[in-house]
């Protein structure tokens, strides 16, 4: 595709409402994602994805990096596993 059809589609595309944007999305993640070669993290999210249940298919973290030296949040009381213990009895 040349780059003046591209740049007509992409205004065309910004003048739509927003849940026409939302529905454009969509479809074009039907057609611009790649079905073969990825795992099963990917499949279930692409599932998702095509039910409604998440907005976008993020791309895998390639550097890691930048996670390598995160610490856990301290916090004070209790735990957070021990707070829904506790609400589901």
């Amino acid at each position: 595709m040349d780059t003046t059809a591209l740049e007509k589609v992409w205004q065309e595309a910004q003048a739509l409402s927003p849940e026409e944007q939302r529905q454009l999305l969509h479809r074009l993640g039907k057609i611009a994602l790649p079905t073969e070669g990825h795992d099963a993290d990917y499949d279930l999210q692409r599932y998702l994805y095509e039910a409604g249940l998440l907005s976008e298919i993020k791309p895998p973290i390639k550097d890691v990096a930048t996670y390598s030296n995160r610490m856990p949040v301290t916090s004070r009381g209790k735990s957070a596993s021990e707070l829904i213990v506790e609400e589901r009895r």
